[in-house]
């Protein structure tokens, strides 16, 4: 592993001379794009300033870590921390020396950023609540980090066409999207057996596609198998002409969804004949259960007796440094405390009595948003972003302030997703209620606006993609919300109730353009 880091810092230098060549002008935006993305890292949109995506492997972020993450960020002039739609976590308007010393402190501390961005194999997403969910089947953690250690081995040698997502849900409720990623495993119960159910070839952006289901149940101990038949047929099979067609979801569009199948099955047979890989065995609590509940909506029992879960939500996914060393210093004393980060940019406090669970909540009442629609999700948007094309967050956070001034039942409205353009960092395109940035024309102006898209859902054997019901003036929509909430509450109806007979679709049709 030392000599593998040698090589990670190696690529860091690179990155700080081709950074600054950049900034002399003596390489286009594109250019550095196309190595710092690789390294987690991309210029902002203000010529000057950096990212950097520290990759938090699967949401599961130490303690040790989460010191290191704030320390690296306030020593470098930051107030906050961004956390991210897939568990990771960055930091914003850094230099690329900053950037650059950064990533080499974190490879000493295993703290790596390589695959964070570019063509790579991505962050491998996990339900927040495995290993501790009453509901799942067995935990599904440990495969969820043997994929992600086996693409962080492998990410300086990969060719990918595009980005690859994988997926670990531990319930049917599929919280790591296991259904909407290009390769998707959510645990169950086969034959008496602790097994997968796979979907492959799934993913959002532009076309979004759901997951086909594969046709047999994946024993866990051959996971690798499967990622590297996947690995393999996205190489073989993946657009390397044109970028707006390179994930792998065009794949079965073009070949047809029998001929895409008949195609993994022979990368996967061919792997098993040329491959040995060590598997995991699962493992299954064996504890009697024990009945709880919660005072708090976000106290969530863990199967484990007595023990309890806090979902802690910052607005707009941004956690004040301040906030996170309150945290940090609460669950020091805990030794069993452990956080994982969530997919809709949340910390998962897990391992807490009730009573510790209870005192962290009232600490951070104040800070945190304590209602689905105020922790509603994000992505960063313009200014920062190279490709935004609107300010998610601020739409965010005006959404918010509009719904803490009126004077209604807010607990009716759902969680929003709002993405700044049509890329899906949001997941918009599964979203019960999203939007996605775009521009319209105002008289001579071209002014902000959202497509809204209502009805998404995700979910083993349940996913949906949401349609689109119109697009509205971005200064519209707070009004919108509270008036959705209004409406709710005079009928007396659930978000889903509304939107399965047609009142939340009445209610957004009379802003739209």
């Amino acid at each position: 592993m030392e000599a593998y880091k040698q090589i990670l810092k190696e690529e860091v230098e690179v990155l700080r001379k081709k950074g600054k060549a950049f900034l002399a002008g003596d390489i286009s935006r594109n250019e550095l794009k196309g190595f710092s993305g690789g390294l987690g890292s991309y210029s902002q949109r203000e010529t000057g300033k950096f990212m950097i995506r520290l990759r938090t492997p699967s949401g599961i972020l130490t303690k040790e870590h989460f010191r290191r993450i704030l320390d690296d960020a306030g020593a470098n002039g930051q107030d906050k921390i961004h956390l991210t739609t897939r568990q990771a976590i960055q930091i914003h308007d850094l230099t690329i020396d900053q950037v650059c010393d950064i990533m080499k402190d974190g490879i000493d501390h295993d703290l790596f950023t390589r695959g964070g961005g570019g063509n790579f194999p991505r962050n491998v997403s996990l339900s927040p609540m495995a290993g501790v969910d009453r509901e799942e089947a067995f935990d599904v953690t440990p495969y969820a980090r043997q994929a992600g250690d086996y693409f962080l081995r492998n990410a300086t040698g990969y060719k990918l066409p595009r980005k690859l997502k994988v997926a670990f849900s531990a319930t049917p409720e599929d919280t790591a999207c296991a259904t909407v990623n290009d390769m998707g495993f959510i645990g169950g119960i086969h034959e008496g057996r602790p097994m997968f159910r796979l979907w492959l070839a799934g993913g959002m952006g532009g076309q979004p596609a759901l997951g086909l289901p594969y046709d047999a149940w994946v024993e866990p101990t051959e996971i690798l198998y499967y990622i590297e038949a996947m690995i393999r047929l996205f190489m073989a099979e993946g657009d390397y002409e044109n970028k707006g067609r390179a994930r792998t979801r065009f794949i079965p569009r073009r070949m047809g969804v029998d001929a895409f199948m008949e195609c993994y099955k022979k990368h996967l047979r061919e792997v098993r004949e040329s491959c040995s890989f060590e598997g995991i065995e699962p493992e299954i609590f064996k504890e009697a259960s024990w009945d709880s509940e919660a005072d708090h909506p976000w106290m969530i029992p863990q199967k484990q007796k007595d023990l309890y879960t806090v979902v802690l939500h910052p607005l707009c996914g941004q956690l004040f440094i301040e906030d996170g060393e309150k945290i940090l210093k609460m669950i020091s004393e805990i030794p069993a405390a452990e956080i994982r980060l969530s997919m809709d940019e949340e910390l998962y406090v897990r391992n807490l009595s009730k009573a510790q669970a209870e005192a962290l909540l009232e600490a951070m009442e104040e800070r945190m948003m304590m209602t689905k629609v105020r922790m509603s999700v994000s992505c960063i948007g313009t200014p920062t972003c190279q490709v935004g094309v609107n300010q998610s967050q601020a739409l965010c956070r005006a959404i918010e302030r509009a719904v803490a001034a009126a004077d209604m039942d807010e607990t009716r409205l759902p969680r929003i997703y709002i993405s700044g353009c049509p890329n899906s960092c949001a997941r918009h395109p599964v979203a019960a209620l999203g939007f996605s940035g775009c521009r319209i024309k105002a008289g001579d102006e071209s002014i902000e606006a959202f497509e809204c898209h209502i009805g998404g859902k995700v979910g083993m054997d349940t996913s949906v993609m949401a349609k689109k019901a119109g697009v509205i003036p971005a200064e519209k929509i707070p009004g919108m919300i509270v008036e959705l909430g209004e409406k709710l509450s005079e009928e007396k109806k659930s978000y889903t109730e509304a939107a399965a007979d047609g009142t939340a679709e009445a209610v957004i049709k009379k802003y739209c353009q």
